[in-house]
Protein backbone atom coordinates (compact mmCIF):
# COMPACT_ATOMS: atom_id res chain seq x y z
CA UNK A 1 0.00 0.00 0.00
CA UNK A 2 1.47 3.39 -0.95
CA UNK A 3 2.48 5.58 1.97
CA UNK A 4 0.03 8.35 1.07
CA UNK A 5 -2.93 5.99 1.50
CA UNK A 6 -1.99 5.49 5.14
CA UNK A 7 -3.84 8.67 6.09
CA UNK A 8 -7.08 7.07 4.95
CA UNK A 9 -8.86 4.41 6.96
CA UNK A 10 -9.09 1.36 4.74
CA UNK A 11 -11.64 -1.42 5.11
CA UNK A 12 -11.72 -3.89 2.20
CA UNK A 13 -12.44 -1.77 -0.86
CA UNK A 14 -13.89 1.04 1.22
CA UNK A 15 -11.99 4.06 2.44
CA UNK A 16 -13.05 6.83 4.80
CA UNK A 17 -11.49 10.11 3.70
CA UNK A 18 -11.25 12.86 6.32
CA UNK A 19 -10.30 15.87 4.19
CA UNK A 20 -10.29 18.21 7.20
CA UNK A 21 -8.05 16.02 9.37
CA UNK A 22 -4.59 17.04 10.50
CA UNK A 23 -3.29 14.04 8.54
CA UNK A 24 -4.36 15.76 5.31
CA UNK A 25 -1.72 18.41 6.00
CA UNK A 26 1.00 15.76 6.12
CA UNK A 27 -0.07 13.63 3.18
CA UNK A 28 -2.73 13.28 0.53
CA UNK A 29 -5.37 10.58 0.38
CA UNK A 30 -5.49 9.81 -3.37
CA UNK A 31 -9.28 9.96 -3.59
CA UNK A 32 -9.69 10.40 -7.37
CA UNK A 33 -7.28 7.53 -8.03
CA UNK A 34 -9.07 5.28 -5.54
CA UNK A 35 -12.49 6.05 -7.03
CA UNK A 36 -11.14 5.34 -10.52
CA UNK A 37 -9.79 2.00 -9.20
CA UNK A 38 -13.27 1.01 -8.01
CA UNK A 39 -12.83 1.77 -4.31
CA UNK A 40 -15.83 3.15 -2.43
CA UNK A 41 -14.60 6.37 -0.84
CA UNK A 42 -16.76 8.10 1.74
CA UNK A 43 -16.25 11.25 3.76
CA UNK A 44 -15.63 11.27 7.47
CA UNK A 45 -14.91 13.82 10.15
CA UNK A 46 -12.40 14.22 12.92
CA UNK A 47 -15.29 15.67 14.90
CA UNK A 48 -15.10 18.85 16.93
CA UNK A 49 -11.38 19.48 17.22
CA UNK A 50 -10.50 23.19 17.34
CA UNK A 51 -9.88 23.52 13.61
CA UNK A 52 -12.37 20.92 12.42
CA UNK A 53 -16.11 20.38 12.50
CA UNK A 54 -18.95 17.86 12.55
CA UNK A 55 -20.39 19.68 9.52
CA UNK A 56 -20.36 17.29 6.55
CA UNK A 57 -21.23 20.14 4.18
CA UNK A 58 -17.94 21.74 5.18
CA UNK A 59 -16.11 18.48 4.54
CA UNK A 60 -17.68 18.16 1.08
CA UNK A 61 -16.41 21.62 0.19
CA UNK A 62 -12.99 20.90 1.66
CA UNK A 63 -12.77 17.63 -0.28
CA UNK A 64 -13.54 19.37 -3.58
CA UNK A 65 -11.05 22.18 -3.01
CA UNK A 66 -8.35 19.95 -1.58
CA UNK A 67 -8.15 17.64 -4.58
CA UNK A 68 -8.74 20.29 -7.23
CA UNK A 69 -5.90 22.33 -5.76
CA UNK A 70 -3.62 19.29 -5.81
CA UNK A 71 -4.30 18.61 -9.49
CA UNK A 72 -4.88 22.25 -10.40
CA UNK A 73 -7.90 20.95 -12.28
CA UNK A 74 -11.46 22.20 -11.67
CA UNK A 75 -12.89 19.01 -13.21
CA UNK A 76 -11.66 16.75 -10.38
CA UNK A 77 -14.38 15.42 -8.07
CA UNK A 78 -17.58 16.79 -9.59
CA UNK A 79 -20.10 17.99 -6.99
CA UNK A 80 -22.44 15.11 -7.86
CA UNK A 81 -19.78 12.55 -6.98
CA UNK A 82 -18.96 14.34 -3.71
CA UNK A 83 -22.65 14.35 -2.74
CA UNK A 84 -22.75 10.62 -3.53
CA UNK A 85 -19.81 10.11 -1.17
CA UNK A 86 -21.93 11.26 1.79
CA UNK A 87 -25.14 9.52 0.73
CA UNK A 88 -25.19 6.55 -1.66
CA UNK A 89 -21.54 5.59 -1.20
CA UNK A 90 -21.75 5.89 2.60
CA UNK A 91 -24.74 3.55 2.71
CA UNK A 92 -22.88 1.11 0.45
CA UNK A 93 -19.74 1.25 2.62
CA UNK A 94 -21.79 0.45 5.73
CA UNK A 95 -23.56 -2.43 3.99
CA UNK A 96 -26.88 -0.57 4.17
CA UNK A 97 -27.48 0.33 0.53
CA UNK A 98 -30.67 -1.76 0.51
CA UNK A 99 -32.26 0.54 3.10
CA UNK A 100 -30.37 3.87 3.03
CA UNK A 101 -28.48 6.25 0.79
CA UNK A 102 -31.10 7.26 -1.74
CA UNK A 103 -34.77 8.15 -1.89
CA UNK A 104 -36.50 5.07 -3.27
CA UNK A 105 -39.60 3.01 -2.57
CA UNK A 106 -38.80 0.41 0.07
CA UNK A 107 -35.95 2.34 1.67
CA UNK A 108 -36.09 4.16 5.00
CA UNK A 109 -37.19 7.74 4.71
CA UNK A 110 -34.01 9.30 6.13
CA UNK A 111 -34.01 12.74 4.57
CA UNK A 112 -32.79 16.25 5.29
CA UNK A 113 -34.40 19.34 3.82
CA UNK A 114 -32.06 22.25 3.19
CA UNK A 115 -33.39 25.80 3.30
CA UNK A 116 -31.81 27.23 0.16
CA UNK A 117 -33.52 30.61 0.34
CA UNK A 118 -30.45 32.31 1.79
CA UNK A 119 -27.99 34.87 0.42
CA UNK A 120 -25.00 32.51 0.38
CA UNK A 121 -26.95 29.99 -1.74
CA UNK A 122 -28.50 32.48 -4.18
CA UNK A 123 -28.96 32.73 -7.04
CA UNK A 124 -29.98 29.11 -6.74
CA UNK A 125 -28.85 27.76 -10.07
CA UNK A 126 -26.72 24.60 -10.23
CA UNK A 127 -28.31 23.21 -7.03
CA UNK A 128 -25.90 20.32 -6.43
CA UNK A 129 -22.92 22.67 -6.75
CA UNK A 130 -24.52 25.09 -4.27
CA UNK A 131 -25.27 22.31 -1.75
CA UNK A 132 -21.80 20.73 -1.90
CA UNK A 133 -19.77 23.94 -2.04
CA UNK A 134 -21.75 26.64 -0.22
CA UNK A 135 -24.31 25.10 2.15
CA UNK A 136 -23.52 24.37 5.78
CA UNK A 137 -25.15 22.44 8.59
CA UNK A 138 -27.07 25.51 9.73
CA UNK A 139 -28.96 25.43 6.45
CA UNK A 140 -30.66 22.13 7.35
CA UNK A 141 -34.25 23.04 8.15
CA UNK A 142 -35.91 19.64 8.58
CA UNK A 143 -34.63 16.17 9.44
CA UNK A 144 -36.70 13.03 8.85
CA UNK A 145 -35.51 9.72 10.27
CA UNK A 146 -37.28 6.56 9.13
CA UNK A 147 -40.26 8.67 8.12
CA UNK A 148 -40.53 10.52 11.45
CA UNK A 149 -39.88 14.28 11.56
CA UNK A 150 -37.31 14.81 14.31
CA UNK A 151 -36.45 18.43 13.45
CA UNK A 152 -38.66 20.97 11.73
CA UNK A 153 -38.02 24.66 11.13
CA UNK A 154 -34.66 24.08 12.88
CA UNK A 155 -36.41 23.02 16.09
CA UNK A 156 -35.53 19.55 17.38
CA UNK A 157 -38.69 17.75 18.48
CA UNK A 158 -37.16 14.80 20.33
CA UNK A 159 -34.90 16.48 22.91
CA UNK A 160 -34.26 19.79 24.63
CA UNK A 161 -31.16 21.12 22.86
CA UNK A 162 -30.24 23.52 25.66
CA UNK A 163 -30.00 20.65 28.14
CA UNK A 164 -27.81 18.65 25.75
CA UNK A 165 -25.50 21.62 25.11
CA UNK A 166 -25.17 22.41 28.82
CA UNK A 167 -24.43 18.78 29.68
CA UNK A 168 -21.91 18.48 26.84
CA UNK A 169 -20.07 21.56 28.14
CA UNK A 170 -20.05 20.17 31.68
CA UNK A 171 -18.78 16.78 30.52
CA UNK A 172 -15.97 18.16 28.36
CA UNK A 173 -14.78 20.42 31.14
CA UNK A 174 -14.83 17.46 33.52
CA UNK A 175 -12.99 15.22 31.03
CA UNK A 176 -10.33 17.87 30.38
CA UNK A 177 -9.87 18.31 34.11
CA UNK A 178 -9.43 14.58 34.65
CA UNK A 179 -7.01 14.24 31.73
CA UNK A 180 -4.48 16.64 33.19
CA UNK A 181 -4.22 18.35 29.81
CA UNK A 182 -6.02 21.60 30.60
CA UNK A 183 -2.93 23.49 29.42
CA UNK A 184 -3.67 22.34 25.84
CA UNK A 185 -6.78 24.50 25.87
CA UNK A 186 -5.02 27.71 26.85
CA UNK A 187 -3.97 30.38 24.37
CA UNK A 188 -0.33 29.74 23.55
CA UNK A 189 2.54 32.08 22.66
CA UNK A 190 2.48 33.40 19.10
CA UNK A 191 -1.27 32.72 18.81
CA UNK A 192 -1.83 36.37 17.82
CA UNK A 193 0.19 38.49 15.42
CA UNK A 194 2.38 35.76 13.92
CA UNK A 195 2.15 33.54 10.85
CA UNK A 196 2.85 30.37 12.87
CA UNK A 197 3.04 29.15 16.48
Amino acid sequence: MPEEISICKETDTRIVHNPSAVASIHGRCPVPELIDAGVTVILGSDAGSPDRSYDMFRHMFHCVRYHRRYYRDERILPPGKVLEMVTIDSAKAMGLSDTLGSIEVGKKADIILVDVYKPHLYPFNMPVDKITCFANGNDVDTVIVDGKIVMENRVVKTIDESIVLDRAQEEIESAIGRSGMKNLFETIDRYWGHSRY
